[in-house]
């Protein structure tokens, strides 16, 4: 599975300090298909945690870690800058929500960060599975829903939490969310109504989305031409 996927290293400038150093992308991410593995969190399954980690940089200078695509890329080589700092994947994460809230980015974009860290902390095989990654994004997206000002796809974050909360153990909180769900979201209404079973029933494990539930939410139907 994993030669599907590709790394290659790059220079970036940190933002905040402007320091020049290297780090790696993915170049080269399969196409998201009705086989692909997603879970009911919405989130698809990587084959390695260092694949999610470097959706992230980390700058050797000020440890300023945020979403790769917001480094400006240099022309110098890789050979000839600073490294990255050797982070796990997981901790990497965490040094990212650190540094949305040092900028005061949104607590949407921190509660992304902090369940991209729970992903990642079960694909690198941490114990317990990065709970305290899912508490953090518990409480991230609770500041961000009740944010009045923000204007998004709350039905959508509404389902989320739901899973969150249901992950978590917490499920009449987590069906209180469910419920909230309507079509805006664009999530078929059978994969809300099994998981808010699911809650009732008092099932708090990762589940795997079917595969036609897959290609309903994440694959573009294709457009036929004349």
């Amino acid at each position: 599975m994993f030669k599907f996927f590709k790394l290659r290293q790059i220079t970036v400038t940190c933002p905040l300090c402007e320091t020049v150093f290297a780090t790696h992308e993915v170049v080269r991410l399969p196409a998201m298909s009705r086989e692909t593995p997603v879970e009911a969190d919405l989130h698809r399954i990587l084959p390695d945690a260092e694949l999610r980690s470097n959706l992230l940089a980390m700058c050797p200078n000020c440890v300023y870690t945020y979403w790769l695509t917001s480094f400006t890329q240099h022309y110098f080589l890789p050979q000839v800058v600073p490294d990255s700092p050797p982070v796990s994947p997981a901790k990497k994460f965490a040094h990212a929500v650190q540094s949305a809230r040092q900028v005061n980015n949104h607590a949407l974009d921190r509660s992304v960060l902090a369940l991209n860290g729970y992903w990642c902390s079960r694909e690198e095989g941490v114990e317990g599975g990065g709970e305290k990654f899912l508490r953090l994004a518990k409480v991230e997206l609770t500041a961000a829903l009740s944010d009045n000002d923000w204007v998004g796809n709350r039905s959508r974050y509404n389902y989320v939490m739901g899973e969150i909360l249901r992950l978590l153990g917490e499920f009449p909180q987590a069906i209180e969310f469910y419920q909230m769900v309507d079509r805006r979201s664009g999530l078929p209404f059978e994969l809300v109504d099994r998981m808010q079973r699911f809650a009732v029933d008092g099932n708090k494990n990762p589940v795997r989305l079917p595969p036609h539930i897959v290609e309903a939410i994440f694959v573009p139907p294709m457009i036929l031409s004349a």
